[in-house]
């Protein structure tokens, strides 16, 4: 494990905020798909200022439509590459990291 990514692990509650880690949409994911979501979605969803909704951001997930959103994970939407850069990534890896992200910033649980 490189420094960066024991660096995003040790950060990750502090960037999603010790509630959200709390919830039950947090359990839902596996150890291997916090991995994922730690060195895949995390270098663009916990930046402000880019142009990507945001975890712990209703409104930049809301304004997005749900149906179009798992195409925009594995199709690319303008800066965001194929699959978010997760090659390592399954269908069902993208939908349970999707859905976290988005229902975390909802409060859904």
């Amino acid at each position: 494990m490189t420094f960066l990514e024991k660096a995003l692990r040790l950060a990750l509650p502090f960037l999603m905020g010790a509630t959200l880690l709390a919830g039950q949409a947090y359990a839902q994911l596996t150890p291997r798909q916090i991995e994922l979501l730690t060195n895949n979605c995390l270098q663009c969803h916990s930046r402000p200022g880019i142009g990507v909704p945001l975890i712990g951001d209703p409104a930049s997930w809301n304004e997005r439509a749900s149906e179009k959103m798992m195409t925009n994970v594995v199709l690319g939407l303008r800066g965001m590459p194929p699959l978010g850069y997760c090659s390592a990534c399954s269908e069902q890896d993208l939908i349970a990291m999707t859905k976290w992200m988005s229902s975390s910033a909802k409060g859904v649980k």
